[in-house]
């Protein structure tokens, strides 16, 4: 019996790039016959016509593709609500825009057939890596940020903030449920931070990431998340 795979791709007022995102992803997986991969469209608080073009999706995917709606807005939410009412054996997600290779789709099945892989990280600061496309100021908050996160959580691996991240669903659940329901980003780094407190070994993977220009991503906002977020957890290893 085939390990089934579901991909999360939260969004969030998509409608510009969502249905070529997802053509792109059913295709590629039709071309190489991974019928055991699924995707889950994790939709938290669109107001434009993002839903409409999900449902069409859904329709001419029904087996492959469902839709899932919340009203609040938060990726980790998103995250949260699709790991959770998954049927799939490994979960996992990647942007909306694929800013990672989707060609590491391979890569991450052929991880998980190998005993006790549980995680798989992908890292845009591994050798083997390839980023293109990214301005300066993105580069060093996020190696700022990869640095910050080893000295005062003691993680070993690199790359916390890659969209490119898949679990054991039983071993994400099992996290989920010490983690607090946190709205932004960091939920997917805090799975990994308390995987490698309990033990578990993060299966990191070098992928070719470029940069999406339209980005909507609020650098300044998410390093202060990711800040308070890093101080509540180092304060969670200290007690």
């Amino acid at each position: 019996m085939k390990t089934t795979f579901e991909v999360t791709i939260p969004v969030l007022n998509e409608d510009r790039i969502l249905e070529k995102s997802v053509t792109t992803i059913m295709s590629y997986l039709d071309t190489h016959d991974l019928d055991n991969w699924k995707l889950a469209i994790a939709d938290n608080g669109s107001t434009d016509n993002t839903s409409s073009i999900a449902h069409e999706l859904c329709n001419i995917y029904p087996e492959r593709i469902r839709y899932l709606r919340l009203d609040q807005r938060g990726v980790g939410l998103a995250i949260r609500h699709a790991w959770s009412t998954s049927e799939s054996d490994i979960v996992g997600y990647m942007d909306a825009d694929l800013a990672t290779d989707i060609k590491h789709i391979h890569e991450v099945q052929g991880l998980f057939g190998k005993s006790n892989v549980c995680i798989v990280n992908g890292s845009r600061l591994l050798p083997g890596s390839k980023v293109i496309g990214r301005s300066l100021t993105r580069e060093l908050t996020s190696r700022g940020l990869n640095l910050i996160m080893p000295f005062t959580l003691h993680n070993n691996f690199s790359d916390a903030m890659c969209g490119f991240k898949f679990f054991s669903r039983k071993l994400a659940l099992d996290l989920l449920r010490e983690i607090p329901v946190i709205p932004d980003w960091f939920v997917a780094a805090e799975l990994l931070v308390r995987a490698e407190w309990r033990g578990y070994r993060i299966h990191e993977l070098p992928v070719t990431w470029t940069d999406d220009p339209d980005s909507k991503a609020n650098i300044k906002r998410l390093v202060l998340q990711y800040l308070r977020h890093i101080k509540r957890l180092r304060g969670c290893r200290d007690r």
